[in-house]
């Protein structure tokens, strides 16, 4: 009988501990909800450090530097843009990758995020190490040549390459969407392309301005205005549509390689675990600054395109989707990257 009670009395006790167990896992559940409902409502309370994969320059720093700005403006936080460059947007990326969760460190990266890990092993995984938080834009890269290469055309290109020999190009860096541009129409072509890398589109371009190499696979923002005052040539766009800041640019696809179609798109990203109401004001944040008169202006005389209903959600189905693609066209071609 004594038994009895014993064994009944530490039943007691035990579902008692489990009941307070649950409860304190309760209220803890749902302080942390609250901490992070907080922490959105009151974000950003102090400077936000959005670091860009490149040099200075470039696209895509140069779109982060507009939409900094209206951040600031908006909410009377300071943006800081830092350029951490290094190979093919890698340095960067694994920096973001291991800061705090918070919001107050993102990355600015353009479409060789996605592409890079189809090509070579890298540090970070693109789906499972960040949070998509919103699309800045996507703009075509563009073959160009210096003024004294004979070639007008895409085919005139091909036969003066392959009479060349071994045509040295430049783009921003290995793995990126210009790398990736110039290898896949090497491979098409079968134009004897020699690949040289840079640490950013701007220092690309002022190697091809200044006449050390012939030719490149450069973004349209960079080196749109050398196009204007006719220190470069434009032989065709890599986008599978014609820029429409230059509708008589023929692109690659219709000058032969049909299917051809390697645009470039530039996002902002933030350390995975980051809380989702954070990545939400994010993304509405950034998208009414890319709406803004200044930055739209910008934009469009770059040939740069946005779309405004992409939520961070949206940008997240759309990065996963570009990184399957790449995926598959790499491992399909079979092509090997430096």
């Amino acid at each position: 009988m004594a038994d009895s009670i014993m064994k009944i009395k530490k039943e007691r006790q035990m579902n008692m501990i489990k009941t307070l167990r649950n409860v304190s896992c309760a209220v803890a559940a749902t302080l942390g909800v609250a901490a992070t409902v907080s922490a959105a409502a009151n974000y950003p309370e102090r400077n936000v450090t959005m670091v860009v994969a490149f040099a200075p320059g470039g696209i895509t720093d140069t779109l982060a530097r507009l939409v900094a700005s209206e951040l600031g403006k908006a909410t009377e936080q300071t943006f800081v843009v830092e350029n951490r460059a290094g190979a093919g947007g890698q340095v960067g990326t694994e920096y973001v990758m291991r800061q705090k969760s918070d919001g107050y460190t993102l990355l600015v990266a353009a479409s060789g995020y996605a592409m890079a890990p189809a090509q070579k092993k890298v540090a970070y995984d693109p789906i499972k190490d960040f949070e998509p938080v919103a699309l800045l834009g996507v703009s075509p890269n563009l073959l160009v040549v210096q003024p004294s290469v004979p070639a007008n055309t895409l085919d005139e290109f091909v036969a003066w390459a392959k009479k060349e020999g071994n045509v040295p190009y430049a783009t921003a860096g290995v793995g990126g969407a210009n790398h990736l541009a110039g290898e896949l129409f090497k491979a098409a072509s079968q134009a004897p392309l020699v690949h040289v890398p840079y640490k950013g589109a701007a220092p690309a371009a002022q190697d091809l301005l200044a006449g050390n190499v012939p030719t490149g696979f450069i973004d349209v923002m960079t080196i749109g205005p050398f196009l204007k005052s006719g220190q470069v040539k434009a032989i065709a766009a890599t986008s599978a549509t014609r820029s429409g800041l230059y509708p008589n640019l023929p692109t690659i696809a219709e000058s032969g390689y049909p299917g051809y179609d390697v645009s470039v798109w530039m996002g902002v990203f933030a350390p995975a675990g980051t809380p989702k109401p954070v990545i939400e004001k994010l993304n509405s944040a950034i998208r009414k600054a890319l709406d803004s008169d200044t930055v739209q202006f910008r934009l469009q005389s770059n040939g740069i395109e946005t779309q405004a209903d992409m939520t961070a959600d949206l940008f997240k189905q759309y990065v996963h989707n570009d990184v399957e693609r790449w995926e598959k066209a790499i491992s399909t071609t079979g092509l090997k990257f430096d």
